[in-house]
């Protein structure tokens, strides 16, 4: 979606159809009745997120990553791009509004929180999660994790949002296979002693992966 070569109309044809099924799951009729559109990005293996806010105009990347790097050689022109393309989906739902014509105009601002991390590198998706559940446009702003200075604190926070986003996601009514997975799940606590369950668990996931990448090799070279 972001090669050089991909026009914004381009960018539209698939950004639009999916803000359009969101509006639809829940039952938001009217894009301009929305206060905050958030976007999450993936860039370089790092997640964080662009805030659009629809009422002010302003516009927020929110990011946990305190890492000193400019602005435009760390996001690469992405957050001018996505811009782009939401300003062309809501001028062809809505129309041109004074607020829109803000968007277009505002600065990016690079949101800076208390516990943003530069020793982190693998909870990125667990912190944008969190911002953009908590986050409501205003400030001061509390996402209630602890600095990084107190990191046991931190990551104890983080590992008890990686179980709840998971558990959610797992048991959702949109995962197709919930059910498969609840019943797997509960035979492995029904007949499985933990202990024995976790013993060598680093080198089975290793082995695991090398299987996995080796097929999937495998499967490139017969294509080719």
């Amino acid at each position: 979606m972001f090669e050089p070569k991909i026009t914004d109309s381009d960018r539209l044809k698939v950004f639009g159809p999916s803000v359009d099924d969101i509006l639809c799951k829940y039952q938001v009729k009217k894009v301009d009745k929305v206060d905050l559109i958030f976007i999450p990005v993936l860039l370089s293996d790092h997640y964080w997120c662009l805030c659009f806010n629809m009422k002010n105009g302003d516009i927020e990347l929110i990011d946990n990553s305190r890492y000193a790097e400019s602005f435009t050689k760390r996001y690469r022109g992405r957050p001018e791009k996505l811009r782009r393309v939401l300003i062309l989906y809501l001028k062809g739902k809505i129309g041109q509004k004074e607020w829109i014509t803000k968007l277009e105009k505002a600065k990016i601002i690079r949101k800076e929180m208390d516990w943003r991390t530069l020793q982190n590198g693998c909870d990125c998706g667990v912190f944008t999660m969190r911002h953009m559940e908590t986050y409501k446009g205003k400030s001061p702003w509390n996402a209630g994790f602890k600095t990084e200075d107190q990191k046991k604190m931190q990551d104890s926070q983080l590992r008890f949002l990686r179980y709840r986003y998971l558990s959610k996601i797992v048991l959702s009514d949109y995962n197709l296979i919930r059910k498969e997975v609840y019943d797997k799940a509960t035979d492995f606590m029904k007949n499985s002693i933990p202990a024995d369950a976790l013993h060598d668990l680093d080198s089975k996931i290793s082995n695991r992966l090398d299987q996995f990448f080796n097929l999937k090799k495998g499967k490139q070279n017969e294509k080719s």
